[in-house]
């Protein structure tokens, strides 16, 4: 159950220490995600993505699924995989931070997903490498910033 004085996750700055962790060159779009989720939690970053996006109804896992491959036109990885979170392939992981990665022919995807401060932020980070990406990635962002706090918050209430 939920801590009704726990504020729900939220969109926040990218913040400088994130970009200096995730790997993806030149990035065109990013955007953060910060869940507060007190210090008592201890699941590593791979362990808060993992719960993010695989542990969830299975409806959601094909509408993730399901606009990564069909509405980005994104490779993912096999399913399931030590390597590979949702089918994203894990480039980082250490307990404090995990890159995921995807690429498609229109563009590189990573998330970085940070546990620091009993706090958990997510953050995307999108290049372009065709010309349509940059229109379509901005209609997925929309149901993106709508998206990431939901799985956010579904993890803290079904993990911790």
């Amino acid at each position: 159950m939920t801590d009704p004085s726990r504020p729900p996750a939220g969109q926040i700055e990218v913040s400088d220490r994130s970009q200096g962790l995730d790997t993806l060159t030149d990035p065109d779009y990013a955007v953060s995600f910060e869940l507060p989720v007190g210090r008592a939690d201890v699941r590593t970053a791979v362990g808060w993505a993992q719960a993010c996006f695989e542990h969830t109804s299975r409806p959601v896992l094909w509408f993730l699924v399901g606009g990564w491959r069909f509405g980005l036109g994104l490779r993912l990885g096999p399913r399931p995989s030590t390597q590979h979170v949702l089918g994203w392939r894990i480039v980082t992981s250490v307990p404090e931070f995990v890159i995921l990665e995807v690429r498609s022919p229109l563009l590189t995807a990573h998330n970085l997903v940070e546990v620091r401060d009993g706090r958990v932020v997510l953050t995307t980070f999108v290049r372009y490498e065709h010309p349509v990406a940059r229109p379509l990635w901005l209609a997925a962002a929309v149901i993106h910033r709508l998206s990431v706090p939901r799985l956010l918050n579904h993890a803290l209430m079904n993990t911790s």
